[in-house]
């Protein structure tokens, strides 16, 4: 089927019940409840409990819970489903236990496994017959390579769905913090520490803790303004993961994906732009405030394809 009809069915039956997450999008910053904030899109977040509700998966790979927002939406539509379990590694712990507690505040802990370490050196030995494999973590493309070889390579299972987050089509049009423009046509993914972070980071290495790639610059597409009234705007990719998962999205069929960012309008019964005033740090080329929808979702099946094609195209 393809994945349009998919979520279509999805949102058909389930939507309405949405409304009742929306104490999540309102909450997102607070970090009395959300100690690393929400930084997930409430359309994406929609789409994501009615896939949930949908497919009815009995387990979910995440990787990174932070502080349980994603999980939230996950894991309230477990409990809708009565059915179902999410496996979810944070390497935080304080933001880990910030998140376990939120679970049993709203009652969803029976439907989450917590598990508080590096993913790379305690997920290995997670169940192989995922539903839902759910990627939002440290955005570099080393780390992506892991998670599919790790996990989605070594599933047998042809019905299982990937979701990848901070990643747009490269055709979106986008601003960032004011910006661009950017000196030149790249963004650094690794920018300039402070000496306290350029000791964290130490310390992390010495812990054998995983840190960023090595510095490295991302390329971009800048779009000129179309109008006088309109200002100039980028694609929005600023991690090396983001580019290899549209080198992977240009390897399937269209039929196999979808980018969030290019659909959100298409569902206005559930009022996806409800909370694009509370955006912090994105915005259009009008420089209004717009929920980006950073959400990539494909068949699992494809992107094993697509992944093996990418390693012969790269020999």
């Amino acid at each position: 089927m393809n994945i349009r009809k998919f979520i279509d069915n999805a949102i058909e039956q389930f939507g309405h019940e949405t409304k009742d997450l929306e104490f999540l999008p309102e909450n997102r910053y607070n970090r009395n409840i959300f100690p690393t904030t929400g930084q997930y899109d409430w359309f994406s977040g929609q789409v994501l409990y009615c896939l949930i509700r949908y497919l009815k998966p009995r387990r979910i790979l995440e990787i990174s819970t932070a502080s349980g927002y994603a999980t939230l939406f996950m894991a309230k539509a477990l409990k809708q489903n009565n059915w179902g379990k999410i496996d979810t590694f944070e390497l935080d712990p304080k933001a880990a236990r910030a998140a376990m507690k939120l679970f049993k505040r709203f009652e969803v802990d029976a439907f989450v496994e917590s598990y508080i370490g590096d993913a790379k050196k305690i997920s290995t030995a997670a169940p192989l017959d995922y539903t839902i494999y759910f990627l939002d973590s440290l955005h570099t493309e080393g780390f992506a390579r892991w998670f599919i070889e790790t996990h989605v390579l070594r599933s047998d299972r042809v019905d299982a769905f990937f979701h990848m987050h901070d990643i747009l089509p490269l055709h979106a049009c986008v601003r960032r913090w004011d910006a661009p423009p950017f000196i030149g046509d790249q963004y650094d993914e690794a920018p300039a520490l402070s000496l306290f972070k350029k000791l964290l980071m130490r310390i992390r290495v010495l812990c054998g803790m995983p840190t960023l790639d090595s510095r490295k610059k991302i390329p971009m597409q800048i779009f000129l303004p179309e109008n006088q009234n309109m200002l100039e705007t980028f694609d929005g990719n600023c991690t090396s993961e983001a580019i290899f998962g549209n080198k992977l999205a240009s390897l399937m069929q269209p039929e196999d994906h979808v980018y969030l960012y290019d659909i959100a309008d298409d569902y206005p019964q559930l009022s996806p732009r409800k909370y694009d005033h509370l955006a912090v740090g994105r915005s259009n080329a009008h420089d209004a405030p717009m929920e980006w929808n950073e959400t990539w979702w494909c068949k699992a099946a494809a992107l094993k394809d697509a992944y093996r094609r990418l390693a012969e195209l790269e020999k």
